[in-house]
């Protein structure tokens, strides 16, 4: 699934419905990569204080690839 990103809920959508279509809750994923629940939620509804370092490592534990293009190149 390719997806622009514009805002933070953007990239916690895409996450979200990884966890879930793994079958996951964010509590047992919490419990594999060691960050809180809570944090997880915040990061799947686009909370803007979350760290960007916290997100590419949650994206990464689900295995979704994150990349960055420039418009048009």
């Amino acid at each position: 699934m390719a997806k622009n990103v514009f805002e933070p809920a953007d990239i916690g959508t895409v996450i979200r419905l990884r966890r879930k279509e793994l079958g996951y809750t964010q509590e047992y994923l919490s419990s594999l990569i060691g960050m809180s629940p809570r944090l997880i939620g915040e990061i799947e509804r686009g909370k803007k204080a979350t760290g960007i370092q916290k997100v590419i490592d949650l994206a990464t534990a689900l295995g979704i690839d994150l990349t960055v293009s420039v418009r048009g190149k």
